[in-house]
């Protein structure tokens, strides 16, 4: 090859290279502006993950169990029959405590029924009480007249004395009828006093058979809401605690939380559409909308808040929290709790 052909292949060469970086160049320069007009338009964090409720279900009572009827990753039904735990002990308490209020109620029966018949009795000594009274007047009237007929040697001392004695008696009798009608009105008084601990005690009884029921009731786990069922843990035969979790139920709403930089908040409000990317599912694009904000940063919630107060400061730029809901038009089966994903919101300014 001569002088010339290696020239002309170098400036050949040279050509292809430059035109090369200046496509390179081109499709930078596009890519730039690309960003710089999405910059414009969108405000975008990548600090943002799915989230749903997941509620513990604790055990109330403790005892051995007896049968779970779900399985891992289930869905289930609010109500659903979860576990069951033996409820002998807890049947044991129900039974003893409705024995008791029964017997309650026998006791306050006899105590109401004897306070009755005490109080019909009063009506007994009271007209017995009064039919004294009348002999006493009578008797008394006769004793009174015959003693002015005996000071004037009109009647016998026969008579006297026999009027004086019906008159002594007529006495003795009204003195033992109004104690016993005072007796009665006081054995009623005792009675009528009985009834209200009798009848204080039987709601005390059904309040307990109410409890021992609410305990027994316990036993059947059931469902709090419409979900999945997590992981299990909990075998039959085993001895739970009170307040020991036996499973965990997530919700099937679903939302993000999404941890916008403080100085981004000024270009969102409530109620703005965003775009939803899943890292999961980058090919999927969802929709949403600006649901509320926090009410101050992330590090106000934590357990110890940054202190800027102590030592040099260094100025960090903080986080807000923002809830934002799912189109409820969209499918969202495939999403789970915990996925990472990335939001694009239009610029409200």
């Amino acid at each position: 090859m001569n002088r010339k052909d290696k020239k002309d292949q170098t400036k050949g060469f040279n050509k292809a290279l430059v035109l090369f970086a200046s496509i390179l160049l081109l499709t930078g320069i596009g890519f730039l502006v690309r960003h710089l007009i999405f910059t414009h338009q969108y405000v975008t964090t990548n600090d943002a993950q799915i989230d749903q409720y997941v509620t513990p279900i604790a055990s109330r009572i403790p005892g051995f169990i007896k049968e779970v009827r779900f399985e891992e990753n289930q869905y289930v039904h609010q109500g659903d029959t979860l576990l069951i735990i033996d409820a002998s002990e807890y049947q044991t308490k129900v039974d003893i405590a409705k024995a008791e209020l029964q017997s309650s109620q026998r006791n306050a029966e006899v105590i109401s029924k004897t306070a009755n018949a005490t109080a019909n009795s009063i009506s007994v000594q009271k007209a017995r009480l009064e039919a004294a009274k009348v002999s006493v007047w009578q008797t008394q009237q006769d004793y009174s007249r015959f003693k002015k007929l005996y000071e004037a040697d009109a009647a016998t001392r026969q008579q006297y004395d026999n009027a004086k004695a019906a008159y002594d008696l007529a006495l003795a009798q009204l003195h033992a009828m109004t104690e016993e009608y005072h007796s009665a009105r006081l054995n009623t008084s005792k009675e009528k006093a009985n009834e209200l601990p009798a009848k204080a005690n039987i709601n005390i009884k059904k309040a307990a058979r109410t409890n021992a029921q609410l305990f027994l009731s316990y036993a059947v786990v059931t469902a709090p809401y419409d979900g999945f069922v997590g992981k299990r843990t909990i075998q039959p035969g085993q001895f739970v605690k009170e307040g020991q979790t036996l499973a965990n139920v997530v919700s099937e709403e679903k939302w993000i939380d999404a941890n916008f930089r403080e100085t981004q908040l000024e270009d969102l409000i409530e109620g703005t559409i965003v775009t939803i990317q899943v890292d999961a599912f980058p090919n999927l694009l969802f929709k949403g909308k600006i649901h509320s904000f926090s009410p101050a940063s992330g590090s106000k919630f934590a357990v110890i808040p940054q202190d800027n107060a102590t030592g040099n400061f260094v100025k960090i730029e903080q986080r807000i929290p923002v809830k934002i809901v799912f189109d409820a038009r969209q499918d969202l089966k495939k999403l789970r709790g915990g996925m990472n994903v990335v939001i694009h919101a239009a610029h409200q300014s």
